[in-house]
């Protein structure tokens, strides 16, 4: 058989290089055969990529580099994955002994040969070459093979196994339907319309992906590759999802899900068949192809039925919902939305944030446009803004029969103008998401049906009045109570993947609204189209109440997976295997240190076979990101006696924490592929190290100065002078130490923009004005001193940190002060006290002081939870209207960094005293820094809404708090990551 010619540019390009064109094994013609090579030596994988010419754009179209596999059986890679599926196997059969098919299937399974393939984060050699930690070195006894390229899906499943020709954009489910075949008509209308609701795809590039394929739970999703096993267990089958994924991570283990075979095949060496002198004269074993499971049986090749992605939106008061109505539906743990609505008379802001899966909460502002506020000088026309908070609950998930079901509370701590309860169920059916639900208050002042609580006495009959006066409290007694109505609707994904057809039936009659403002309603009946008009923003247009037109504008994002790649930090030094020799310039090795993470490092010490750093003030956007940067600089100059270097961080002379890296290993991290036993083993580990004495190896003395300036804003939300009044401000800050541990630091703002001219109203007070002179001292002086003072630092032991402060502490107060604190390394709970004497300062945020004095302080108690990322602040203490009594703080933090929380503060002080809002409380967001900028940096935006300003339970803002001061101590500091830093 002749050789078919290559292109005449690719045979010259191929000869310069010396490589063949294909193996020989292809230039025999087997056209059933896989390719197969061997390592030389202990050649790295992008060597032989380029030896056997495996490379983009020169590989015959029958081979798909994706599909590469390196084998390497006798590894210990080979014998996790043999226990993993063996155990997952052994607990399925257990769980599931009525259940014949699948013992068959799960024998087949067994029965498959355990490879030990490596997983690869690419098969590009260039690629691999510059990200060697990606490129594993090949032993003498691995395999790299590629197989021959299939164009089936192989469909295991206990309800039947088979082989279904591949469909462009098919997805999972249609094979799926293809193999086992689809159910009655009935039971497609009703979202099941197969038994199977999850399946885990097995890609032939080795990675595993869990897919929901049923009506009732499809979402957006590629279809499989060609090549890919679908383990798609149906519903009756018991197990654990980990089961499930080891099954399926198993199965990708396997390559283009074939069995290979070998066979020798003898080439055609004659001299009239040989095209080139590239190709070598010898006898060839190839790998040949089989099916891997020949009974299966080969599936109808007929077209595919393609489904319609699902999405979540927000109604018009912002939580997930239809339009006037809440469904039951969820957003993922993390998101957040901003949903700006106007329905006549209304014009709604809310801002919602999703903390869990199972809970969704935030804050509106509702703008009756035609009220007005009438305490306003400057603008007496502004209308009346009702500050609201929500809250849901999921209660139960969907299921293929059951509905999703969740629990919800409209304005449940506001002024009560727009409370409301519900419960309300949504199951999806294909395209359409039906909800269903009962509502009280606002959602179902319509009435409509007995209340059903009615059982449970006869005062859930009648909904007592609503308290609108102060507001803010959690009224209790109206919950589930009066007239109850039903509501519902549905919502419909076009076959226009950016369009959503909405359509409700309320429970309102809009004949019971706040200040007597009722509306006229023609019908319950609402209609809306929402369009999408990118992955974070919709619109939506609907016609309401038979009489309005509404409109939404809605942004959305998941800010857990936030970030942003790093491409302004400069290029980290390749790592080489082999540490440098010769001398090194510690000069040198601290600038380089500076410019790729910021770091100063005052001191460099040595020990035998430790390198340590003493970094001053050292901070970080991402800290495990920051960490692997400086260890880089290090190997590239440290001599090799250092196995271990030692980042000692140290604040106002105080040793804060320790970071120690295992230098072996982190180098064989980055320049080798390990097992995954190694790969996922901590290089960096945070923990005490005390090695005395050491070698000072060079200092690096500090300025005692610190000088910078930035840019300040702060802003007032809803008052009734303008919903914004905000100011912008140049700060300037400046430190000197005066020793290693004391300190004198001021700052100074002058106020640049700003519309404070409309600040005129002074919210009255029945409690010493600590906070509500608010307007008094934001309008008196645009040049102001916010903080002036002295600090000490110590420590008492090694876990004990202490700080004594006088000066002027805040923009309202100055005084003397000071805290303890007790936080042990990688300890989840830290405890600390604060006690201050402070007096009030001039509105002028000079020198002058006014004659209201009083002595505040809190004991708080910090704790990370480990459950749901929760962690717990507790204080108890006196605040500075004199009022004693406990904060209570709750906030989760991501695996990026960001943090959502919400806080509330009970005093011995009534709701009457205390005035509107009843009592302290509100939200906030914290944001890190680095995941907005291309270039790494520390640093946290603090987004807060607290709804009012008033001065009970108001606490003494302190420039320095101990647990902030000792965050090196987190032991969750090094699981921070920036999910687009690469």
């Amino acid at each position: 058989m002749k050789l078919k010619r290559k292109p005449l540019v690719l045979a010259i390009w191929a000869t310069l290089l010396n490589l063949p064109l294909v193996p020989a094994a292809h230039a025999a013609g087997t056209a059933t055969t896989s390719l197969q090579a061997a390592p030389q030596g202990t050649e790295r994988l992008s060597a032989l990529l380029v030896r056997q010419g495996w490379l983009p754009g020169v590989l015959p179209p029958e081979y798909r580099l994706s599909s590469l596999l390196v084998l390497a059986p006798a590894s210990a890679d080979a014998i996790e994955q043999q226990m993993a599926r063996d155990r997952a196997i052994q607990a399925l059969r257990l769980a599931n002994r009525n259940n014949p098919a699948l013992q068959q299937v799960l024998q087949r399974v067994g029965a498959m040969p355990v490879n030990g393939r490596l997983k690869l984060e690419s098969t590009d050699a260039n690629y691999l070459e510059a990200r060697p930690e990606f490129d594993p070195v090949l032993k003498s006894t691995y395999t790299v093979v590629l197989p021959l390229a299939t164009n089936t899906v192989t469909v295991l499943s206990d309800l039947g196994t088979c082989v279904v020709p591949h469909q462009a954009t098919a997805p999972a489910k249609a094979y799926i339907e293809a193999c086992i075949g689809k159910q009655s008509a009935w039971k497609s209308w009703l979202g099941v319309d197969t038994p199977v609701d999850w399946a885990w795809a097995a890609h032939p590039n080795g990675t595993v992906e869990k897919l929901a394929v049923n009506g009732w739970n499809q979402q957006p999703q590629g279809g499989p590759a060609p090549g890919s096993w679908l383990w798609a267990p149906s519903r009756s089958v018991e197990g654990e999802q980990k089961q499930h994924d080891a099954i399926a991570g198993f199965l990708a283990t396997q390559g283009e899900f074939v069995q290979l075979v070998q066979t020798s095949a003898a080439v055609d060496i004659s001299a009239e068949n040989t095209p080139s002198p590239v190709v070598e004269s010898r006898a060839d074993t190839a790998l040949t192809q089989k099916s891997l499971l020949p009974e299966f049986e080969p599936a109808e090749p007929k077209p595919l039925e393609t489904g319609e992605p699902w999405y979540l939106s927000s109604s018009d008061w912002g939580v997930v919902g239809l339009l006037q109505t809440p469904t039951a539906r969820m957003r993922p743990a993390g998101s957040y939305s901003a949903t700006f609505s106007r329905t006549s008379p209304y014009s709604r802001y809310s801002f919602m944030l999703q903390p869990f899966d199972w809970m969704e909460a935030g804050f509106r502002y509702n703008n009756l446009t035609n009220r007005r506020f009438g305490v306003s000088t400057t603008n007496p026309d502004q209308s009346f803004k009702d500050k609201n908070f929500d809250v849901k609950f999921r209660l139960m998930q969907e299921s293929a029969h059951l509905p999703e079901l969740s629990v919800g509370f409209r304005d449940v701590a506001g002024t009560g103008l727009f409370s409301g309860e519900y419960v309300v169920g949504s199951k999806r059916v294909g395209a359409v998401d039906f909800s269903l639900g009962i509502g009280w208050g606002s959602l179902g002042a319509g009435g409509g049906i007995t209340n059903p609580f009615k059982a449970l006495g006869d005062s859930f009959e009648t909904r007592p009045n609503a308290s609108f006066g102060l507001g803010g409290t959690v009224d209790t007694n109206t919950f589930f109570k009066g007239p109850a109505a039903l509501f519902g609707g549905a919502q419909v994904q076009l076959p226009w993947e950016d369009w959503v057809l909405k359509l409700e039936v309320e429970g309102n009659d809009y004949q019971s609204e706040p200040f007597g403002d009722n509306q006229e309603q023609k019908t319950n009946v609402n209609v809306g189209l929402l369009h999408r008009v990118n992955d974070y923003m919709d619109f939506t247009l609907g016609y309401e109440r038979g009489t309005e037109v509404m409109v939404a504008l809605s942004f959305h994002e998941k800010l857990n997976t936030f970030g942003t790649p790093k491409l302004s930090d400069p290029p980290s030094p390749k790592v080489n295997e082999a540490p440098p020799t010769g001398p090194v310039s510690w000069p040198v090795v601290l600038e380089e240190l500076k410019q790729q993470t910021g770091w100063v490092a005052t001191q460099v010490q040595g020990d035998e076979g430790e390198l340590k750093l003493i970094i001053d003030e050292a901070d970080a956007g991402y800290w495990q990101y920051t960490i692997d940067r400086a260890t880089a600089v290090l190997h590239k100059h440290a001599p090799a006696e250092y196995a271990w270097f030692n980042y000692e961080y140290r604040a106002k002379g105080q040793k804060i924490s320790q970071h120690i890296v295992d230098r072996n290993l982190w180098v064989r991290q980055r320049t080798t592929l390990l097992p995954n036993a190694w790969r996922d083993m901590p290089a960096t580990k945070q923990r005490e190290r005390v090695k005395y004495p050491y070698q000072t190896l060079h200092l690096n003395p500090q300025s005692p100065w610190n000088t910078s300036v930035s840019a300040g804003y702060r802003q007032i939300l809803g008052g009734p002078d303008g919903f914004i009044l905000y100011q912008l401000s140049a700060l300037g800050n400046v430190s000197y130490e005066i020793t290693e541990s004391t300190v004198a630091s001021g700052r100074v703002r002058a106020a640049l923009l700003d519309n404070f001219d409309k600040f005129t109203y002074t919210a009255p007070s029945n409690l010493p004005r600590v906070r509500t002179f608010q307007r008094e001292y934001a309008t008196t002086s645009d040049f102001t001193i916010p903080n002036l003072q002295l600090t000490h630092y110590g420590k008492l032991g090694s876990d004990v940190f202490y700080t004594a402060y006088g000066g002027l502490l805040e923009d309202m107060f100055a005084g003397v002060g000071g805290e303890v604190l007790y936080r042990p390394m990688n300890s989840p709970v830290a405890i600390g006290v604060d006690i201050n004497s402070v007096k009030q300062r001039d509105f002028e945020q000079d020198f002058g002081l006014r004659d209201y004095q009083v002595n505040t302080g809190h004991a708080t108690l910090y704790w990370d939870t480990g459950f749901e990322d929760i962690l717990v602040k507790t204080s108890v203490g006196q605040y500075l209207a004199g009022d004693k009594g406990a904060t209570l703080d709750l906030s989760r933090v991501f695996d990026n960094g960001v943090k959502m929380g919400a806080f509330f503060t009970r005093t011995n002080v009534s709701a009457e005293q205390f005035g509107e809002g009843s009592f302290d409380k509100g939200v906030y967001v914290t944001l890190p820094f680095d995941a907005f900028f291309t270039q790494s940096v520390a640093g946290t935006a603090n987004l807060v809404f607290n709804p009012l300003t008033r001065d009970g339970g108001a606490k003494l803002s302190r420039s320095v708090e101990l647990y902030d001061f000792t965050n090196a101590r987190d032991p969750r500091l090094l699981t921070y990551t920036n999910p687009a830093a690469q």
